[in-house]
């Protein structure tokens, strides 16, 4: 999942998370307001982000859902609910239930895309098929923590941190880092470098790059694969996904670390209107850049749906050439 909603070390000049480093990527105006700067007043004073009116947020039921199924991992693993196979469904169905209350006051949903009993079942369901997964995948060993919170140094200016869904180590003493994820297409909007960065975490609190990293699919077990996905098509579909690393990905995200905690100290934040990164941008819809960019682009369309007249179609389809 993401790590907006959990994130313990707030200061964006101190400590750089993934969130970060991908908005800084897309569009640095979209982390200027999203996280404020102490050199900028966007409305609410200076380092304070920048103001959303109500008519202009986005309903978070993704949010909500992604907050119960982290709470029921957590849960999981927290108290090992694992141990006792013959409560664990009901103990799970009650945690989401409890979860669900929870995060609905935290979040601001609108009940128009799909209704609270649609939310609600597919978080149920996303636990039941997490203990699939877990059962299938053997995501246990003698050490397993889940909500992981690594905040080491990069260096003496900041931290790199990040919040891992899960990590264990097997009984062969291999270190497993995963991630779950409620898509509804597996891998269509997954950046794989979301656990190269938690990799880059890791090894700089442990001294270790993990041995595997990985995705897991609260809506997708073995037994009820995706109609679509993008992950590799030759292999069968598990409810999990690998994702290879390498030590150059350690290295080229440890020297993006550096240049996007330096250039959010430079304090400047230019914007990068691009549909792709703006259609998940809550500010969307109050960014002057990019409704200029959807007006240019509409006034395109219209232009290449305008027939242009035809000179020969006059009087009849004949030209008039007389002079007088």
């Amino acid at each position: 999942m993401g790590e907006s909603n959990t994130e313990l070390l707030d200061d964006p000049m101190r400590n750089i998370y993934w969130s970060h480093l991908k908005m800084m990527r897309a569009c640095p105006q979209q982390y200027l307001w999203h996280k404020g700067h102490p050199d900028h007043d966007l409305g609410a004073g200076k380092g304070k982000r920048k103001p959303l009116p109500d008519e202009s947020k986005d309903s978070e039921h993704h949010q909500l859902m992604g907050t119960v199924l982290s709470t029921v991992v957590e849960e999981i693993y927290d108290h090992e609910l694992y141990r006792d196979p013959k409560t664990i469904q009901t103990k799970i169905k009650e945690v989401v239930d409890q979860a669900f209350a929870k995060a609905e006051k935290r979040h601001y949903v609108i009940w128009s895309y799909m209704t609270r009993e649609e939310a609600m079942d597919i978080c149920q369901r996303g636990a039941q098929n997490f203990l699939e997964i877990l059962k299938e995948h053997r995501f246990l060993g003698p050490y397993a923590k889940s909500e992981l919170r690594m905040t080491p140094a990069m260096n003496k200016y900041f931290n790199v941190c990040g919040i891992a869904d899960l990590v264990y180590r097997d009984k062969e003493g291999l270190v497993h880092l995963l991630d779950g994820k409620n898509a509804s297409t597996p891998m269509k909007y997954e950046d794989e470098d979301q656990l190269r960065w938690y990799a880059l975490c890791f090894r700089l609190q442990y001294g270790k790059v993990p041995d595997r990293l990985g995705f897991f699919y609260f809506r997708y077990p073995r037994s009820n694969p995706p109609e679509k996905h993008f992950a590799d098509k030759d292999a069968e579909w598990t409810g999990f996904v690998e994702v290879k690393i390498t030590d150059d990905d350690i290295r080229r995200l440890g020297k993006e670390a550096i240049e996007t905690n330096r250039a959010i100290h430079r304090g400047v934040f230019e914007p990068n209107p691009i549909p792709k990164h703006c259609t998940w941008c809550k500010f969307e819809n109050i960014c002057e850049p990019r409704q200029a960019q959807k007006k240019r682009n509409a006034a395109k369309r219209g232009m290449g749906k305008t027939k242009t007249p035809d000179p020969a179609e006059q009087g009849g389809g004949f030209i008039n050439l007389n002079m007088k």
